[in-house]
């Protein structure tokens, strides 16, 4: 069966070239990212990850090692690291142009209470991905009142799931309030 219908066009490209341009800016975007507070380092670069540290991390929200390994391998994955170690995790699934949804945002123990969830989050949203998605949604079950304090809206009627935008694309009203946390 032949589609007569062309889902969208650009005149003067092919589907081809469009699909081309397409695949490098993805790649280009989803290319390894870093910031630094301190002697902390936040990263997008997936060689980095710790696995089994993940999976004890997540064990009850994805307690299959094989459902682990393809969320991890299919998301955009933020680690926090000090000295070398990972200290911190987040996980974004997204179609980099309208959605952006954080999960699994988690700091070890030892380095909670001292902001560096609040500047997870703010790398996570700061990242050049997220600047074209209109729906930044964030799930999950962190301390209570943490989305809410870093610029998110709850929605009682749907529990764990909060909701935000990014205005004139950056992140600067929620960022202005996660840096005084700091």
């Amino acid at each position: 069966m032949k589609c007569i219908n062309k889902p969208w066009s650009i005149s003067g490209c092919s589907d081809a070239a469009v699909a081309e341009l397409a695949e490098q800016q993805r790649l280009r975007l989803i290319s390894p990212r870093k910031w630094f507070r301190d002697a902390i380092e936040a990263s997008t670069d997936p060689a980095l990850l710790n696995y089994r540290l993940i999976a004890q991390w997540l064990g009850e929200s994805i307690p299959d090692t094989r459902s682990l390994t393809l969320a991890l391998n299919n998301s955009l994955c933020f680690g926090l690291y000090r000295n070398g170690r990972q200290i911190g995790f987040a996980r974004v699934v997204t179609d980099m142009a309208e959605t952006w949804v954080i999960r699994n945002l988690y700091i070890s123990p030892e380095y909670r209470f001292i902001g560096l969830g609040s500047w997870l989050l703010h790398c996570c949203l700061s990242h050049p991905c997220a600047r074209g998605c209109r729906s930044i949604v964030a799930m999950g079950e962190p301390a209570p009142d943490f989305f809410e304090r870093n610029g998110f809206m709850a929605f009682p009627s749907l529990p764990g799931i909060y909701v935000t935008t990014l205005h004139d694309g950056g992140y600067d009203p929620i960022c202005a309030q996660s840096r005084s946390r700091h």
